[in-house]
């Protein structure tokens, strides 16, 4: 037990190389999925410090070879974009200021920042791993608490409309986040444990408990998340393909008792969701006519400056203006999606940044799908670094209501995985990318 849990900390802490300031900024990291409960304050103050601490080390150290690569590139091009748009809007006070999009370059240096700290505690991805399962099982058990009883551990009670909130206070945010833990879970559980029998049940448990429990807390894009997550796993990863498919039998089969228990489960994730589905002008789609009013009224912004956009951020001003408003209810604070937000907000320009990227990730994932059809084995990329891949290609995927693309908690989960995957991705000898 002790090798399996204090060890990783104690390897942080006790490094040969007696760097303080690396054990420090190591501890905020294992600090975040904590952090991550109490709201977005607290760790985007831990974000903030940590990636100027990046910054600060990388110029007195000279670490420039982080600094050369094509991600931060176009990462930094991206912000100088988005800050001159902000500058010559109609708006640029409220452009720059709203969600700190003025300081958007901090999810930059603090995913280099992820890289650097893994590079020098290896460990970190381990003791990560050990807070978010930790994590995960206080805001499991505490939601299925508010579930069954109607208030959770602390008298927090359900939302008005059934969705659990649990440590979230009155945000209908659990699902969310117990889908992207356990998704980022999964890929430290793989890095940090020899996959036996025993290791690959124990995941594949993970996974189905996480889906069992988004069903019930009402959230319907997160449990589109994992569930595709999980389907991805099923199909790239051959070894696990009979151990997931029995997950999803078993996560199926465990739904299928709660609606026949829960009605009202049943009410907001199946019917619901399809008769919302089949007011849209493309029912096959899984968002709401709501929000296709919402994507109707951003793309009125995107069609009257195509190139540049409106100015960050100003979706939630400028969708008050008659031009742009579509039937009852099209103004929201952003558009809930990711991709038709920087149409409408950065035009063009600015959605070829989100878009190149994630032709990337499609790029290596189709290329990795047709070598698993053709046998090439030796052309795969490894199970960690493809798991990345994955786990970005589900995060960043455009067809389902998103929150905002500025938002600093969401954008927190988005960002830490591509620390990892610049630290693999220039890893060429070790996972044959190219």
């Amino acid at each position: 037990m002790k090798k399996l849990f204090l060890d990783p900390f104690l390897s942080i802490f006790y490094h040969q190389d007696k760097r303080y300031d690396i054990n420090f900024f190591s501890t905020l990291i294992i600090l975040l999925p904590i952090a991550l409960i109490t709201g977005p304050a607290i760790p985007d103050i831990l974000i903030s410090l940590t990636g100027f601490y990046f910054l600060v080390i990388s110029i007195k150290y000279k670490l420039w070879n982080y600094y050369k690569n094509i991600f931060v590139f176009f990462f930094i091009l991206f912000c100088v974009y988005s800050i001159l748009r902000s500058v010559f809007s109609e708006f640029p006070i409220e452009s720059l200021n709203t969600e700190g999009s003025f300081f958007y370059f901090r999810y930059l240096f603090f995913s280099i920042a992820i890289w650097y700290l893994v590079d020098k505690r290896p460990s970190l991805t381990k003791c990560l791993f050990i807070i978010i399962i930790i994590c995960c099982t206080v805001v499991v058990l505490d939601g299925l608490f508010q579930y069954f009883i109607g208030k959770n551990l602390f008298g927090n009670p359900k939302s008005s409309n059934s969705r659990l909130t649990g440590l979230f206070g009155d945000e209908p945010i659990i699902g969310r986040y117990v889908s992207y833990m356990a998704s980022f879970a999964f890929l430290l559980f793989y890095q940090n444990y020899n996959f036996d029998r025993k290791m690959t049940i124990i995941s594949i448990f993970i996974l189905v408990i996480a889906e069992v429990f988004i069903f019930l807390s009402g959230e319907r894009a997160p449990l589109f998340y994992i569930t595709f997550f999980s389907l991805l796993v099923l199909i790239f990863i051959p070894k696990f393909r009979i151990y997931r498919l029995l997950g999803f039998i078993i996560t199926f089969f465990s739904i299928i008792i709660i609606m026949q228990i829960n009605p009202t489960a049943k009410q907001r994730m199946v019917n619901v969701t399809l008769e919302q589905m089949s007011h849209t002008h493309f029912p096959l789609l899984p968002y709401s006519y709501l929000h296709e009013k919402h994507y109707v009224s951003a793309l009125k912004m995107f069609k009257s400056s195509p190139y540049y956009g409106v100015g960050t951020n100003l979706f939630r001003y400028k969708c008050e203006e008659k031009n742009y408003q579509y039937k009852t209810l099209s103004c929201t604070a952003h558009p809930h999606n990711y991709y038709i937000q920087l149409l409408a907000e950065l035009g063009i320009i600015g959605f070829l940044f989100l878009l190149i990227f994630f032709s990337f990730i499609c790029y290596v994932i189709s290329k990795q799908f047709i070598y698993l059809i053709l046998n090439k084995k030796n052309r795969l990329i490894s199970f960690d670094s493809l798991l990345i891949f994955l786990i970005l290609f589900v995060y960043w995927w455009p067809l389902i209501p998103h929150m905002s693309f500025y938002n600093n908690w969401n954008n927190i989960f988005m960002m830490l995985p591509l620390g990892f995957l610049m630290k693999y991705l220039y890893s060429v000898r070790k996972n044959g990318i190219n």
